[in-house]
């Protein structure tokens, strides 16, 4: 091994923080992991109560709970010997993406849902000239079942995408003989670095034998991309709802009768969509910095460890977020889960508003 390749290993992370890194992933994806999967079997199991909500509730439940438990997957193979796992690294090649494809559907999902409560909030005041006949309907259930595809279908097909061009470019998945040798001749502090699998590890140009450098480069500058137009659009939705909401107040847009009942749902609602835009914020943000810096070859690795730490926590933590925020904190939900008689859509015709989208 080179000097160059020494010096590039000897500022990387060493094996403690590789396995301190590792134990925050695994305990934060653990609770996502209960948290999504008990929003999926309420959402199945109470289905009936929950109405056409169910649909919408168990796809983010479902996008996080596989995100969660493919990452979980990833980082407990580090605490297994290399030589019990030796595909590991091309599992991680593999997993890694996928993950964070499920995560894009979450976020698609999220963004879907927001739309869609913007729109059933808006309610039949602005909604007349559309027409309420039965086509109008239709037309509309299809174009959400088409989004619904749409969203499942691109994030996949990108991530399919990907492993083809890591296929055409020759990206290496497997360590030859001479990598098996320059794996064993590294220094005894860094001995798990370059077959760690762990999120955002390897998008520094290090040395490690199985990093193809263009590839490495394509996939750093997609994933900048992609997390700063999730950022863009999740900022550029949480502003244009907080506008939304204070031009009702302005104009008091609200039913006379009950008004204080539906001016607490409509709270409720905008609060609730404006907490899940926030969640994919800040569980992302820390990452799109790790990577922006991750283009500097002059910061070392390790001088970014309490930056990973924290991007491990926001991430692995976004399925416990969602469930929370459109689970377990919204009251309908509770009482749906816990058996009483409200369902989360009430059969009352309430043209307004959507009250299964309020959170108390």
């Amino acid at each position: 091994m080179s000097l160059q390749e020494s010096a590039a290993f000897q500022t990387g992370l060493n094996d403690e923080q590789i396995k301190k890194l590792s134990i925050v992933y695994v305990s934060s994806l653990s609770l996502s992991l209960l948290g999504s999967f008990s929003v999926v079997v309420v959402s199945i199991v109470k289905r009936r109560y929950l109405n056409e909500q169910a649909w919408p509730l168990l796809q983010l439940a479902l996008a996080d709970f596989l995100a969660s438990a493919v990452l979980l997957c990833t980082n407990v193979i580090n605490f297994v010997p290399y030589s019990h796992v030796p595909q590991r690294i091309s599992i991680c090649e593999r997993a890694l993406p996928l993950a964070v494809a499920f995560y894009g559907i979450s976020f698609l999902l999220v963004m879907v849902y927001a739309c869609k409560s913007k729109r059933a909030v808006q309610g039949w005041r602005e909604r007349t000239e559309e027409g309420r006949d039965g086509q109008s309907e239709g037309r509309r259930s299809e174009t959400l079942c088409s989004a619904y595809a749409a969203v499942w279908f691109v994030p996949i097909a990108v991530y399919f995408l990907y492993v083809l061009t890591e296929v055409l470019m020759e990206a290496s998945l497997q360590t030859s003989t001479d990598d098996t040798v320059s794996i064993g001749a590294r220094n005894n502090s860094h001995a798990t670095f370059c077959t760690s699998c762990i999120l955002l590890l390897h998008i520094r140009n290090d040395s490690c034998p199985h990093v193809d450098k263009g590839h490495d480069l394509f996939v750093k500058s997609f994933f900048f991309v992609s997390g700063l137009s999730v950022l863009i659009c999740c900022t550029v939705m949480y502003c244009k709802i907080a506008s939304w909401y204070r031009r009702y107040q302005e104009q008091g847009l609200f039913l006379v009768e009950g008004d204080g009942f539906y001016r607490r749902n409509l709270r409720g609602l905008y609060c609730t969509v404006l907490v899940m835009v926030l969640v994919v914020i800040i569980c992302w943000t820390p990452a799109l910095v790790l990577v922006s810096l991750s283009f500097s070859e002059g910061i070392p690795q390790g001088n970014l460890f309490p930056l990973y730490v924290i991007q491990a926590l926001t991430v692995s933590s976004q399925g416990l977020l969602n469930s929370i925020v459109y689970g377990w904190l919204r009251r309908n939900f509770r009482e749906a889960a816990l058996g009483e008689r409200m369902p989360l859509l009430g059969n009352l015709p309430k043209a307004f508003y959507e009250e299964s989208l309020t959170t108390c």
